[in-house]
């Protein structure tokens, strides 16, 4: 619960105006939704925080999973309103939030709604259902879910279970319809001033300066390794709308190692202020 909060805290940091916050698989807030499941079970407790929003008369809503926050300014107003705009008019199952730039390849082909540009992923691309932080159809979201569950077993229903079975149309049996409109931003255009900085010249200058140390080190052996895994995270950030650190805060149980190398090697405190209070014993 910790953590969601914390993210929470970073959301108010860098998206200005963001719609109202519901969390789930938790009680200790007044923002938790009903806790009616296990809260290991996250397909559950998800598809139970899908009907009781559309209970509420929600169709849409992000879903933002807790060590997903951002870390730059988000795209406020694309957020709020072009993305659903976008949704609406594709009649789309999603939108994820970030999508190709400098460092995320395009995947699909992009198509015009206003001003902006979405990206179409291929019914066959194997990561549609990625869990970054994305705008939902609640009803289709909803369908997914239970259709999952009723496929795998308990252990099973998870967020890796939902991104690599669920995206698969011959392991996951969903109906293509519903995996044929998936969309992502186009990252670089959806993204804020601030965002676009984190892979300015200047960060390909550090990236560039961190792999030819790592070159230089290799006949070290392993020492030299686990340095080039861990610079690694310099390529983890990705841009749109809502800007996030691809592999997340948390990484096996324990705050993420790149995550934490990216904001010192960045001097950006405010990145993890507060955050390794709430793990003081972990480290990755």
């Amino acid at each position: 619960m910790g953590l969601a909060l914390w993210t929470v805290g970073q959301m108010a940091r860098f998206w200005s105006g963001h719609p109202q916050v519901f969390i789930s698989g938790a009680e200790a807030d007044s923002r938790c939704l009903p806790l009616r499941d296990d809260p290991a079970n996250w397909m559950r407790v998800t598809a139970s925080a899908c009907e009781e929003l559309l209970q509420r008369g929600y169709d849409m809503a992000f879903v933002i999973l807790d060590d997903h926050a951002p870390i730059a300014e988000c795209n406020g107003e694309f957020l709020t309103n072009s993305m659903s705009r976008m949704m609406r008019e594709k009649d789309a199952t999603l939108c994820l939030a970030v999508g190709p730039g400098p460092v995320l390849k395009r995947k699909g082909f992009f198509e015009e709604c206003g001003s902006y540009r979405f990206e179409k992923l291929s019914v066959d691309e194997p990561w549609k259902l990625a869990l970054h932080p994305a705008l939902w159809n609640l009803k289709k979201l909803h369908e997914i879910l239970l259709h999952l569950m009723e496929k795998l077993p308990v252990a099973q229903q998870n967020p890796w279970a939902f991104e690599r079975i669920g995206s698969s149309a011959a392991e996951g049996g969903l109906s293509r319809d519903l995996l044929a409109s998936c969309w992502r931003v186009d990252g670089w255009q959806s993204a804020t001033k601030e965002a676009k900085r984190l892979h300015d010249l200047r960060d390909l200058y550090t990236r560039t300066i961190l792999r030819s140390a790592t070159m230089a080190l290799m006949p070290i052996g392993l020492s030299a390794e686990k340095f080039k895994n861990r610079i690694a995270g310099l390529w983890h950030p990705r841009l749109g709308a809502y800007p996030c650190f691809w592999s997340g805060i948390m990484k096996k149980g324990a705050l993420n190692g790149d995550y934490l190398f990216y904001a010192s090697i960045k001097n950006r405190p405010e990145l993890v202020n507060g955050i390794e209070a709430l793990f003081p014993a972990q480290r990755a």
